[in-house]
């Protein structure tokens, strides 16, 4: 079982692992992994009951993250379902052949383009404007100088008005969950303290044409 400190990618290896293993995962109608796979998934996987949580609450915490890993999983194709089994696919064999940063740079853009966030991620109808409108935060957080701070305050303000949003509670935890968690779940960027001048070189960004 891998320590609860590795990325993204090692997570992600140990899913397919796991669904190679183990000849598929088993799958309930709706399409989720059974309670007892999930579960052994998380194990496998180094994801953690949430602390501070009731035994309920953390384990459907636990279980939608084990979905989530299981979604970025199959963006990039290395899980995919057949029947009612969740299984892994020949292209693991390249893919461990692969470069890190390709790969990281692949699982990225899987997570950002591939999962389906309004299943993930509670805000109304406000996500599908969010999700929608994915491609202009992206070129936003991609023409941004490499190594440089974004406070997430100046970015939530910017997406607001680019995509016409309220600045709902939800909205600072949806971009950060959809955006900018991946990067540090990848090593890519890490969490600091916010900056104490105003963040922004990306507050003037042009709104998204229609």
């Amino acid at each position: 079982m891998p320590p609860h400190d590795l990325g993204l990618l090692a997570r992600l290896d140990a899913l397919v692992e796991l669904a190679a293993d183990r000849h598929g995962l088993a799958l309930l109608p709706g399409g989720r992994l059974a309670a007892a796979e999930s579960r052994v998934a998380a194990r496998a996987a180094g994801i953690s009951a949430a602390r501070g949580s009731t035994t309920r609450g953390s384990a459907m915490a636990q279980r939608d993250a084990v979905e989530l890993l299981r979604a970025v999983a199959e963006g990039v194709g290395l899980l995919r379902v057949r029947g009612d089994r969740l299984e892994a696919t020949s292209l693991r064999h390249a893919w461990a052949q692969i470069d890190e940063g390709l790969r990281a740079g692949l699982v990225y853009a899987a997570w950002c383009h591939r999962v389906p966030w309004p299943v993930f991620l509670h805000g109304g109808p406000g996500v599908e404007v969010l999700v929608g409108g994915r491609l202009w935060v992206l070129r936003l957080l991609l023409g941004l100088p490499a190594g440089v701070e974004v406070g997430l305050q100046g970015l939530v303000e910017t997406v607001a008005s680019g995509l016409e949003l309220d600045l709902d509670d939800w909205l600072p935890r949806a971009i950060a969950a959809a955006f900018l968690d991946p990067l540090v779940a990848l090593g890519v960027a890490d969490i600091r303290p916010p900056p104490r001048t105003p963040a922004p070189a990306s507050a003037s960004a042009p709104a998204p044409q229609p």
